[in-house]
């Protein structure tokens, strides 16, 4: 993937729903997306609690609104919490299923080089975390909407399943700042499972067209 980092001097466009999200068109992305059932309601609950008490410490409201040093400090806080608890492996984990995982594979494969750029990605039992590239002018959400769709169908359609959402509806996105920070990122995705301690069939690793 050729990287084209976060650029201060471009316009971004901010949206918000749970969490924060900023977009700029051709930038590369970090991306978590995990399935409904991954975290318990009072375990996200608590952590919007702790979220809100750690701004409101710092005399804000929002996230939006920290310096910019405070805004790493934030993230890497609290997505390194998340993340950690995703690990544990909570819910029904229907990606630990490999035929499920492989569905996600070719979701976020298929357009690769046409729609967008793919670096590294890993399926875990209930989330996938990927880099990725958009390529202009498709936007970020829309990529992310589609391939998530289109498991969703088949996963469900395999499964039996109706009536149920596979995956949480928001994302997690973060424009990646420096290559420094990408190959971080890559070692990242590529020691997941090992640090998840999954075995051989419980994960799958990709990068960028291809299975691992």
């Amino acid at each position: 993937m050729n990287f084209i980092g976060f650029d201060p001097d471009v316009e971004v466009s901010r949206t918000r729903r749970r969490l924060p999200h900023w977009f700029q068109i051709g930038r590369t992305y970090c991306v978590t997306f995990r399935l409904a059932d991954s975290l318990p309601r009072l375990t996200r609950d608590a952590i919007k609690i702790e979220r809100a008490e750690w701004l409101a410490a710092r005399g804000v409201a929002k996230m939006e609104e920290l310096s910019d040093e405070d805004r790493v400090r934030f993230r890497h806080r609290f997505t390194k919490k998340v993340d950690a608890l995703l690990d544990n492996g909570y819910g029904e984990c229907q990606l630990r299923d490999s035929a499920n995982a492989a569905i996600v594979g070719d979701a976020l494969t298929f357009f690769d080089g046409d729609r967008y750029e793919l670096d590294a990605f890993v399926v875990m039992p209930n989330h996938v975390h990927l880099l990725v590239c958009p390529i202009k002018p498709l936007a970020l959400p829309k990529i992310l909407q589609s391939c998530k769709r289109h498991a969703a169908r088949e996963i469900n359609r395999r499964m039996g399943r109706t009536g149920q959402a596979l995956w949480l509806d928001e994302n997690f996105d973060h424009l990646v700042r420096s290559s420094k920070q990408l190959d971080c990122l890559r070692i990242y995705i590529e020691q997941n499972p090992g640090k998840a301690g999954l075995k051989n069939g419980e994960y799958l690793l990709g990068q960028g067209g291809a299975v691992l």
